[in-house]
């Protein structure tokens, strides 16, 4: 599309980042806006004003540590998805991803996913950069053959904020039936999940993977009204959160009123043991505040899972705090 045609809708696309920006309680310093539309624009153009094609090339014309804003513009179909066939790497500092799409918290149409016919590869998104903010996006890992011990998100950067995000991992059944799947691992500390989705309820998890892994140095890590969806085929299946060594969570991992849900009930599956596992002296404890969970037979898996997980809400008692139950 000619500039003279798109470069109008420059300053309405930044008034309607900062507007969501602002509704959401965060702000920063304002450095470029970098339009990327995967359906209609065109790798030759500059993104300043004409959009680009790809995310690889909006990512190279954002600058580290400037808070450039790479709008993701969607269609409300899955024809703008921005498409990967490999690894994809932000290692760069305050380069923020904004989606342009309704806001659903479910499968927003602002989203990143593999092409149909990509060959399976992992880790399917990495995010090494600090200071990042990542709202209104889906990460989709899904494959039509997927593969063994599938990461969908790897994050490895501090103080990164995702706001109304979903980290749709496990996508595909060869993934969700592979103990060492997860939709995320995170490996560093102060990064912050608000209004988000992380996993799916729409493939059956058959092995004791986790939507969440712990692996090292992840202190301070909050999550704020999340929802953890699952489907789980057996007992023995479907971890929302794993706590891999005694290094993976530094002092204190808060979940405040977050959701977690194993609709295997509706959809021929189990209920699952437990939403945590935690290994003995795993360098901190698990907050679980005003926290709701249904599929799930307890908060941890085994014993040493249960020491390490505090329960509070309004009837605190012991392991049935916040369980939901048939209405009679």
């Amino acid at each position: 599309m000619p500039i003279t045609q798109y470069g109008s809708f420059t300053q309405q696309i930044a008034n309607q980042i900062n507007q969501a920006l602002n509704q959401a309680g965060i702000g920063f310093v304002q450095g470029n806006i970098i339009m990327l539309d995967p359906f209609a624009g065109l790798d030759s153009n500059d993104g300043i004003n004409a959009p680009v094609q790809s995310l690889q090339r909006a990512y190279n014309i954002g600058r580290p540590g400037k808070n450039d804003v790479i709008a993701l513009i969607g269609n409300g179909l899955t024809t703008a998805t921005a498409r990967l066939n490999t690894t994809f790497t932000w290692a760069k500092n305050a380069l923020h991803l904004v989606g342009m799409s309704s806001g659903t918290q479910f499968s927003m149409r602002s989203r990143i996913a593999p092409f149909s016919s990509s060959t399976a590869f992992t880790p399917f998104f990495t995010i090494s950069g600090n200071g990042c903010l990542f709202q209104n996006v889906e990460w989709f890992d899904g494959f039509g053959t997927g593969t063994t011990a599938q990461i969908g998100l790897n994050l490895t950067g501090e103080r990164n904020v995702f706001q109304n995000c979903q980290i749709s991992g496990m996508g595909d059944s060869t993934s969700a039936g592979d103990a060492g799947s997860r939709s995320i691992v995170i490996t560093a500390g102060e990064n912050y999940f608000r209004h988000c989705v992380l996993g799916l309820d729409t493939i059956t998890r058959t092995a004791l993977n986790a939507t969440v892994e712990f692996q090292s140095g992840a202190a301070r890590t909050v999550f704020e009204d999340c929802t953890f969806p699952a489907l789980a085929s057996t007992a023995a299946a479907a971890l929302a959160v794993l706590v891999a060594s005694a290094s993976s969570i530094d002092r204190m991992t808060i979940f405040k009123r977050c959701l977690f849900y194993n609709v295997a009930a509706f959809s021929g599956g189990a209920s699952a043991t437990g939403v945590a596992k935690l290994v003995a002296s795993a360098g901190g404890a698990i907050l679980l505040q005003d926290c709701t969970e249904y599929g799930y037979t307890d908060w941890g898996y085994d014993a040493a899972s249960k020491l390490q997980i505090l329960v509070s809400g309004p009837v605190p008692t012991s392991s049935t705090s916040g369980i939901a139950v048939v209405n009679t």
